[in-house]
């Protein structure tokens, strides 16, 4: 009798930890789901502000003298690199872009480019509200492969950390962030 007593709770100990694993588990694959979504999402807005922005350089260099060697390595997208990698190469296309309107006062008055300015900060607000969502979930995964007993899960699975999506913040948002 008390044999079959030791074997119930042997089973009932191991079907709890059993189901605790796999509700870990579960947690997850729903928050690497959501990270696949985040990151496809900001991919393809990568994407889009990068067209925009040839745009932006195909009629800044009707405009004015350009200096086709400066542009040479962003004339085609990767789009197999990371995520982080590809957003630091659209900002960088961005800055080199922005470097020449700025150093032309004639490109600010002319009505395409503020039609392309405009085009980009919608496709910004939502490449933003796309990177706050990753690194929301971000957040979640990585606690969940830094504490016990989740990470165990992670270990066994081989779940790594991952690291965070910068988000582009204006400038005068910035200087309000840091007064407060």
């Amino acid at each position: 009798m008390v044999l079959i007593i030791i074997i119930c709770l042997i089973i009932a100990i191991t079907s709890l930890i059993a189901i605790f694993l796999i509700n870990k588990y579960n947690n997850f694959q729903w928050i690497r789901i959501k990270l696949n979504k985040a990151e496809n999402n900001i991919s393809s807005y990568l994407e889009i502000k990068y067209d925009i922005l040839l745009r932006k350089f195909e009629f800044i260099k009707n405009n004015v003298t350009v200096d086709e060697d400066d542009f040479a390595e962003y004339k085609f997208l990767n789009t197999k690199i990371s995520i982080n990698k590809l957003n630091q190469y659209v900002k960088d296309l961005n800055n080199l872009i922005n470097r020449y309107i700025d150093n032309n006062e004639e490109l600010y008055k002319k009505e395409t480019i503020e039609n392309i300015d405009n085009e980009l900060k919608n496709v910004n607000i939502s490449l933003n509200s796309a990177k706050r969502y990753y690194n929301n979930h971000l957040k979640e995964y990585n606690n969940l492969c830094k504490s016990f007993p989740s990470k165990i899960i992670a270990q066994i699975f081989k779940y790594k950390t991952k690291e965070f999506i910068d988000e582009d913040v204006p400038d005068t948002l910035k200087i309000l962030n840091q007064e407060n």
